[in-house]
């Protein structure tokens, strides 16, 4: 026989060894005897060419493969379960202020001190403590007149006042004085009120969103199941779960016009308010035996 070819049918038994080593250990004494008195039978009775040999090889080698490759890949599916709960807020939140225009800064700023701090003494008669209240936003802004020159046609600017805006945020766990608060503020000379929301509490948040998790996993599980049923497939294990982040939700009531009649409340109402939680799994599944 030809040294060359004796020489690849030697190098394919090593490669053959090699890989016979890595899918199955306990049976590389047996593979290589195999394949030494499959070369041997060649060499001696001549009975296989170089080619047979070679071809032989290569089947067995793709086979192992083969073999290795449908063993290490995992099949899953992947389902977003959901679950979600209708709470009662227990947080108001109401930002209002006072906006003033003068022909000076200063005497815009008095004026607006002079009605915020009105209000601001009608919500301490009502329980409001300095701890509930925080400034929102505070702005001093020039006001310009802008018109055209008829002389020169150019267009121009004429300072003529000053606006100050002063909005404050009042938060309570009273929500029952959502009224109270409004119409005593705006007695006391406040003319803006940007939001009233009724939402809940960051800790109170945490926990319903926590307690959530365990019925979204569940929900998740059964969609996962009712997809695999009809697929003759099983659910073998979790690869990965991955739990949602939202922030926290807010609603804002519906509310009527302020009475200009002190005897009236102002009308406001609440609503509950859905928290929900999602949770991201992916599965690992298989056939049923």
């Amino acid at each position: 026989m030809n040294p060359l070819n004796i020489a690849a049918i030697v190098g394919l038994v090593l490669v053959l060894a090699f890989a016979v080593v890595l899918i199955q250990p306990e049976n590389n004494a047996e593979s290589q005897n195999d394949d030494t008195n499959e070369i041997t039978k060649s060499e001696i009775h001549g009975s296989m060419s170089s080619g047979d040999v070679h071809s032989s090889m290569m089947e067995k080698h793709s086979s192992m493969i083969k073999s290795l490759t449908s063993d290490t890949i995992e099949h899953t599916i992947s389902v977003t379960g959901t679950a979600q709960k209708s709470v009662e807020p227990d947080l108001l939140v109401i930002e209002f202020g006072v906006e003033t225009t003068d022909d000076t800064a200063k005497s815009a700023l008095n004026s607006n001190s002079h009605l915020l701090s009105s209000a601001i003494l009608q919500l301490k008669s009502l329980g409001i403590s300095d701890d509930d209240l925080s400034t929102s936003r505070f702005t001093i802004t020039p006001l310009y007149d802008y018109y055209q020159d008829k002389e020169t046609g150019r267009h121009t600017s004429e300072l003529i006042g000053y606006k100050v805006t002063n909005l404050l945020t009042v938060k309570i766990e009273k929500l029952d004085l959502a009224a109270d608060i409004l119409d005593s503020v705006v007695s006391s000379g406040v003319n803006k009120v940007n939001s009233v929301s009724f939402t809940v509490s960051p800790q109170y948040y945490s926990t319903v969103k926590d307690s959530l998790i365990e019925d979204a996993i569940y929900n998740a599980k059964s969609k996962a199941e009712n997809a695999l049923s009809p697929l003759d497939q099983k659910i073998i294990g979790v690869q990965s779960i991955t739990l949602d982040d939202f922030a926290v939700p807010t609603f804002a009531p519906m509310m009527r016009a302020f009475a200009e009649d002190a005897s009236f409340s102002t009308p406001v109402f609440s609503s509950d308010i859905t928290i929900s939680t999602s949770a991201k799994i992916v599965f690992l599944i298989s056939n049923h035996p």
